[in-house]
């Protein structure tokens, strides 16, 4: 009674009708179809009426006034975006098609590594990768450090291959200074170059650079040396380690290694 006197009988039975479908769902046009059949004794234009009378004061809906009122409504929305879960995101396979970015140039060139050599050299860091089939998402971070890692190689006298020790060799600067820091001098050093020249020579073995073998190497011989003179005894060992003067039997019968044990 309180719909119909304040929205007038027609309007009021209109309402209660509408009630009775799922308004929401349709056009004011499918809600009056609807309704023709509930309500015969209502002309169709006035039921329409009446429909977007209810729809106006929001007292019912219908999916056009839903549809204008979405984008609205999406408007005053907004989304949080957290951090993802994938920890593959932004990563990818190196593709055939992939090429060094400007940047990647540009950096390079600041270390006067010329660009005929960085380009002589995608190809082979491409197959490389290829081969591993990993997903990375700092191709170009990788293909500066491959680039700055080949031109020390080019420019070594060697070009970055492995090669035999020749008559001729000399341990570097380098060497000489992490022996410095061991307390061999280079005049000790060079006591022992012929000797690992010789070693080196007949063992037929090629590397890439022989500085670390020779600072190993002296730094055997100064121990040894050492040893033998703390102890006043000469003991027979050879110069590279896992190979014995000794057969294992007359190993096994050694005990001077307990000689100077204090129990």
């Amino acid at each position: 009674m309180q719909e119909a006197e304040t929205l007038g009988i027609d309007c009021a039975i209109v309402l209660a009708a509408a009630k009775t479908i799922k308004a929401e769902l349709s056009s004011p046009d499918e809600i009056t179809s609807s309704l023709k059949e509930k309500i015969p004794f209502l002309e169709e234009h006035e039921i329409l009426k009446n429909i977007k009378r209810l729809i106006d004061l929001k007292l019912i809906s219908s999916e056009e006034i839903s549809r204008k009122n979405e984008p609205a409504r999406n408007k005053n929305l907004y989304s949080l975006k957290l951090p993802s879960n994938n920890l593959n995101a932004g990563k990818r396979k190196l593709e055939h098609s992939w090429a060094p970015s400007a940047q990647a140039f540009e950096v390079l060139g600041m270390g006067k590594i010329n660009k005929e050599f960085i380009e002589s050299k995608v190809d082979e860091f491409k197959m490389y990768w290829f081969e591993k089939n990993q997903v990375r998402d700092n191709w170009n971070v990788l293909f500066v450090d491959f680039i700055r890692r080949e031109w020390v190689k080019e420019n070594s006298e060697n070009k970055g291959l492995p090669v035999c020790i020749n008559d001729n060799w000399s341990p570097s600067s380098d060497a000489f200074d992490i022996l410095e820091l061991a307390n061999v001098s280079k005049n000790d050093a060079l006591k022992h170059l012929k000797e690992f020249i010789l070693y080196w020579k007949e063992n037929g073995t090629a590397l890439r650079s022989w500085n670390s073998k020779f600072v190993d190497f002296v730094k055997r011989k100064e121990f040894i040396g050492s040893y033998e003179e703390k102890n006043g005894k000469k003991t027979y060992r050879h110069n590279e380690p896992g190979e014995f003067s000794q057969k294992f039997k007359d190993r096994t019968k050694d005990d001077s290694w307990a000689e100077n044990l204090e129990f």
